[in-house]
C-alpha cells in the first residue's frame, strides 16, 4: 500500500514540477523552477548547527549536533541532475541523519553543469574525501551517501579512491542513484511515463549537459559507475521507487555488488517517487530513514 501523502506528492510532482521542466532546455530556467520545490521543507531540529567551510578549495555545508565533538563524518553528495541544487531539502535530510547518529556531515557545493561539466563535480567531491583522510579522519569513521546524480558522483569517487589505493569508508547509502548513463536498464522504458518527476527526455538532456556533449565514453565507470569493479567495496544500502526511471540502476548495482561479495542491501518501494526519503512529510520517508539509521549504526559499530 502507498500512503495518501505519497499519492498526493506523486500527483503534485507530475502536474507541476515534471510538466514545467519537460520542455526546459535552459539550465538557469531549470534551476529557477526547481527552487520552488526547495520550499517544501520543515525547519530542522534546534539541536543542529549549520555552518560553511572550505575543504580542499570546495565550499561545503557543515551540519552537526550542537556542541558535539564527534569524529564520525558523513560525506553527503547532493543530487540535482548534475545541473541544479535544492539545498534546503538536502540539508534537511542530512540533518535528520546527523542528529540520531551524531555525525558531522559535510555536503560539498560542487560545480554544476553545463558551466563546469564532467569531471569537475567528481574532482571536487573526490578532493573533499581525500581531505578528510589527510586531516586524520579514520576511514572507518566515514560514511558516504548521496542521491540521484549525487549517487553517481559518490560511486565514482569511491571507484577512483580504490584505483588510487585509498581506504574505503565504513559504509555507503544511496537514494535512487544515477549509475548507468547508457540507459540500458528496463526501467528506462517501463517507467518512462510513470516516473513522477523526470521524463526520459529531460534525463538525457541533463546527461548531455553534464558530459559536455556526445563525445564521452558512456561505459567509463566514472560516468556510468554501474560498469565499475566493486570488489573490496564496503557495505551498501540502496533505496529506490518501483515506478521511477532509475529503478534498475539500483537493482543492478545491488546485483553486481553482491556478485563481487559486497554486502549490498536493496529496498524498492512500491510507487514511490524519485529520492522519496528526502520528502519528510511521507510515512515511507520516515520508515526509510529508520532503516538507513539502523544500517549506518550497525556498520559504524563494527569499526
Amino acid at each position: 500500500m502507498i500512503s495518501w501523502q505519497a499519492k498526493a506528492l506523486n500527483l503534485f510532482l507530475k502536474q507541476t514540477v515534471k510538466r514545467s521542466i519537460e520542455h526546459t532546455k535552459d539550465a538557469n530556467k531549470l534551476r529557477l523552477q526547481m527552487r520552488a520545490l526547495d520550499k517544501f521543507v520543515f525547519g530542522t531540529s534546534s539541536n543542529i548547527s549549520h555552518s560553511k567551510s572550505m575543504r580542499a578549495g570546495v565550499l561545503c555545508d557543515e551540519i552537526q549536533v550542537k556542541f558535539s565533538n564527534t569524529k564520525k563524518k558523513l560525506l553527503y553528495v547532493h543530487g540535482g541532475a548534475f545541473v541544479f541544487k535544492t539545498p534546503a531539502i538536502h540539508n534537511n535530510f542530512v540533518a535528520r541523519l546527523a542528529e540520531p547518529l551524531d555525525l558531522h556531515a559535510i555536503v560539498p557545493d560542487y560545480p554544476l553543469a553545463p558551466e563546469q561539466p564532467f569531471p569537475a563535480a567528481l574532482d571536487c567531491c573526490y578532493d573533499v574525501y581525500l581531505s578528510l583522510l589527510d586531516a586524520g579522519t579514520l576511514p572507518e569513521d566515514i560514511v558516504v551517501a548521496g542521491d540521484s546524480a549525487g549517487g553517481n558522483i559518490a560511486l565514482s569517487l569511491l571507484l577512483r579512491a580504490k584505483r588510487n589505493g585509498l581506504p574505503m569508508p565504513s559504509c555507503c547509502v544511496l537514494l535512487s542513484p544515477v549509475a548507468d548513463m547508457t540507459q540500458s536498464g528496463l526501467s528506462s522504458v517501463e517507467n518512462r511515463y510513470s516516473d513522477a518527476l523526470f521524463s526520459l527526455e529531460v534525463m538525457l538532456h541533463c546527461r548531455n549537459l553534464y558530459l559536455g556533449g556526445d563525445n564521452q565514453d558512456l561505459h567509463n565507470d566514472e560516468i556510468s559507475p554501474l560498469f565499475g569493479d566493486f570488489a573490496g567495496f564496503p557495505p551498501f544500502m540502496f533505496h529506490a521507487g518501483s515506478a521511477e526511471l532509475m529503478r534498475d540502476d539500483s537493482t543492478r548495482l545491488a546485483e553486481f555488488m553482491q556478485a563481487k561479495g559486497v554486502d549490498a542491501h536493496l529496498q524498492i518501494w512500491h510507487q514511490m517517487p524519485h529520492v522519496f526519503p528526502l520528502f519528510e512529510q511521507l510515512p515511507e520517508s520516515k520508515a526509510a530513514l529508520i532503516q538507513i539509521i539502523d544500517f549506518i549504526k550497525k556498520h559504524q559499530n563494527k569499526s
